[in-house]
């Protein structure tokens, strides 16, 4: 890749802040939310689950990262 178009990707990334990166995925959440209770079914639940749960870790890694800008995971 580029050198440009890899600064660009960074550049993006950091722009997505630690709040838009909450609001989307409970917006996205709520959605499949609704999506499960349309049609309650098993598939459908544990699909709900799985992106719940990784969604939550997500939010939860960028919230510590925000908050210890030391922190070994960046």
């Amino acid at each position: 890749m580029d050198a440009s178009i890899l600064k660009f990707i960074r550049l993006a990334l950091e722009v997505i802040s630690d709040r838009l990166i909450t609001i989307l995925g409970l917006s996205m959440s709520c959605g499949l939310a609704c999506w499960t209770m349309w049609g309650p079914d098993w598939e459908r639940v544990t699909t709900l689950a799985i992106f719940v749960i990784f969604t939550y870790l997500v939010i939860k890694k960028e919230q510590r990262r925000e908050h210890d800008p030391e922190s070994k995971d960046n």
